[in-house]
């Protein structure tokens, strides 16, 4: 059979290709990369605009197709860089499809993998910063202070991680390679911002704490230490204090918020409540103290006021807009490499 690239040279027709005026589920299917990289530079903009152009996707398996594209796709080429710009225009169509969808349509991107792809370079990233931390090599003088305080505390809770550390080793071994570059700053927001969203409904939020080779939420808590930049740790926060919602489905009960335990309410209010933050709920005093020591202190924030509420939501707000304008930067720069 025939790649599916509807290219005839023979007959003067062209690749199939997505315009900003029409969706066509089969250029996704085109196996020539400069097409392939102009439909996704025109999809990732429709699906930031056009809701019909994601329910598209989530019924037509546009979804799978993004996420195989991501699972297949290396950053690490410098002879190709059409390669690296591939992966983030399809990484940024999942990402908006996933933000500015229903329930059910973010639902569809957890389970086409979305999530999926996401862990191993995290997970790659909290396994280094462990190594860092607990390697004799790297001398606290030599760190600033956050950095000494952060290794301290991974250096005392070490023995609880083991568990995490050798799970998260193998979720970033799995796909990611030694080769990938670094990831920036603007990937680990878009892919905390995509749990958070992900994050708000019980169903998807149970598959995030035990459907993935590593609790999705522990790989979060550790954006929220104060090492990371400020809208990183905001993000981050807001992922954490998801995974403390009630549970409508289950009469609204709440989950242990030591991601350790995993023990459920048997009634409403049977947990205590952080004084502090008044969003975790803990079944007894030393999962509240292990929970404390391994990142619950980074991501508890003092009940604000409403004043003090409206200007975190402004925040938000901002950081929103940020990650917005980095995408039309990255669209015009995709552009100009295609051309």
């Amino acid at each position: 059979m025939r790649e599916q690239n509807f290219c005839f040279p023979e007959q003067q027709r062209a690749c199939l290709t997505i315009t900003p005026s029409l969706y066509d589920r089969r250029a996704l299917d085109c196996t020539a990369p400069l097409p392939l990289l102009t439909s996704l530079m025109h999809l990732s903009l429709m699906t930031s605009t056009s809701q019909r152009v994601r329910e598209a996707l989530s019924v037509d398996g546009g979804l799978e197709r993004l996420t195989h594209i991501l699972e297949t796709t290396s950053r690490s080429d410098n002879r190709d860089r059409r390669s690296a710009w591939r992966w983030i225009l399809a990484y940024h169509c999942l990402v908006n499809v996933g933000v500015r969808s229903s329930e059910h349509i973010r639902a569809r991107v957890e389970r086409s993998g979305g999530v999926r792809v996401i862990i191993p370079w995290a997970a790659n990233l909290v396994t280094t910063r462990l190594r860092r931390a607990t390697n004799p090599a790297h001398s606290p003088a030599s760190m600033d202070e956050d950095d000494a305080q952060d290794a301290a505390t991974v250096a005392s809770t070490v023995r609880r991680q083991q568990e995490f550390a050798a799970a998260a080793a193998a979720a970033a071994t799995a796909v990611f390679t030694a080769n990938e570059p670094p990831f920036r700053e603007e990937d680990i927001l878009l892919a905390l911002q995509l749990l958070a969203y992900l994050s708000k409904h019980p169903r998807i939020r149970d598959r995030l704490h035990v459907d993935y080779p590593v609790n999705v939420f522990t790989l979060v808590e550790r954006f929220c230490a104060r090492h990371h930049s400020n809208t990183i740790q905001l993000w981050a926060g807001v992922v954490m204090r998801n995974g403390c919602r009630k549970d409508d489905t289950r009469g609204g009960l709440r989950r242990c918020a030591y991601l350790h335990c995993g023990h459920w309410e048997t009634t409403p209010h049977e947990f205590a409540k952080c004084r502090r933050c008044r969003k975790a709920k803990y079944c007894s005093k030393q999962c509240q103290s292990r929970a404390w020591s391994d990142g619950h202190r980074y991501w508890c924030v003092a009940r604000q006021s409403t004043a003090a509420g409206a200007t975190g939501m402004m925040a938000m707000a901002t950081a929103a807009t940020t990650v917005t304008a980095t995408i039309a930067t990255t669209m015009t720069a995709a552009t100009n490499t295609a051309t």
